[in-house]
Protein backbone atom coordinates (compact mmCIF):
# COMPACT_ATOMS: atom_id res chain seq x y z
CA UNK A 1 0.00 0.00 0.00
CA UNK A 2 1.22 3.50 -0.70
CA UNK A 3 2.23 5.72 2.22
CA UNK A 4 -0.58 7.84 3.64
CA UNK A 5 -0.82 10.75 6.08
CA UNK A 6 -2.24 9.93 9.52
CA UNK A 7 -5.46 11.87 10.18
CA UNK A 8 -4.61 12.15 13.88
CA UNK A 9 -0.89 12.99 14.09
CA UNK A 10 -0.35 14.26 10.49
CA UNK A 11 2.73 12.07 10.05
CA UNK A 12 3.34 9.86 7.00
CA UNK A 13 2.90 6.13 7.60
CA UNK A 14 3.84 3.18 5.43
CA UNK A 15 1.34 0.97 7.33
CA UNK A 16 -1.92 2.95 7.09
CA UNK A 17 -5.02 1.73 8.93
CA UNK A 18 -8.41 2.61 7.42
CA UNK A 19 -10.57 4.17 10.16
CA UNK A 20 -13.37 5.82 8.17
CA UNK A 21 -14.86 6.30 4.75
CA UNK A 22 -16.38 9.74 4.23
CA UNK A 23 -19.11 10.23 1.67
CA UNK A 24 -19.95 13.43 -0.13
CA UNK A 25 -23.07 14.45 -2.00
CA UNK A 26 -21.32 16.41 -4.73
CA UNK A 27 -17.88 14.77 -4.67
CA UNK A 28 -16.64 11.20 -4.46
CA UNK A 29 -15.64 11.11 -0.82
CA UNK A 30 -12.43 9.84 0.72
CA UNK A 31 -10.87 7.20 2.90
CA UNK A 32 -9.44 8.34 6.26
CA UNK A 33 -6.23 6.66 7.39
CA UNK A 34 -4.22 6.65 10.62
CA UNK A 35 -0.93 5.13 11.63
CA UNK A 36 -1.09 1.90 13.68
CA UNK A 37 -0.26 3.79 16.90
CA UNK A 38 -3.11 6.30 16.50
CA UNK A 39 -5.78 3.85 15.30
CA UNK A 40 -6.96 2.75 18.79
CA UNK A 41 -7.54 6.41 19.74
CA UNK A 42 -9.89 7.20 16.83
CA UNK A 43 -13.63 6.77 17.55
CA UNK A 44 -15.40 4.03 15.58
CA UNK A 45 -17.29 5.22 12.53
CA UNK A 46 -21.07 4.96 12.75
CA UNK A 47 -22.70 2.74 10.13
CA UNK A 48 -25.42 5.01 8.77
CA UNK A 49 -27.06 2.27 6.69
CA UNK A 50 -27.33 -0.03 9.73
CA UNK A 51 -28.87 2.80 11.76
CA UNK A 52 -31.43 3.50 9.03
CA UNK A 53 -32.34 -0.19 8.84
CA UNK A 54 -32.77 -0.33 12.62
CA UNK A 55 -35.01 2.74 12.58
CA UNK A 56 -37.11 1.20 9.79
CA UNK A 57 -37.52 -2.04 11.77
CA UNK A 58 -38.47 -0.08 14.89
CA UNK A 59 -41.09 1.87 12.93
CA UNK A 60 -42.50 -1.33 11.42
CA UNK A 61 -42.84 -2.90 14.87
CA UNK A 62 -44.48 0.21 16.34
CA UNK A 63 -41.65 1.19 18.70
CA UNK A 64 -41.37 4.71 17.27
Amino acid sequence: MTPQICARCDQPTSEPVTVAVEHGASVGGRTVYTCPGCAPHVPKQRDVLAELAAMRRAREQGWV
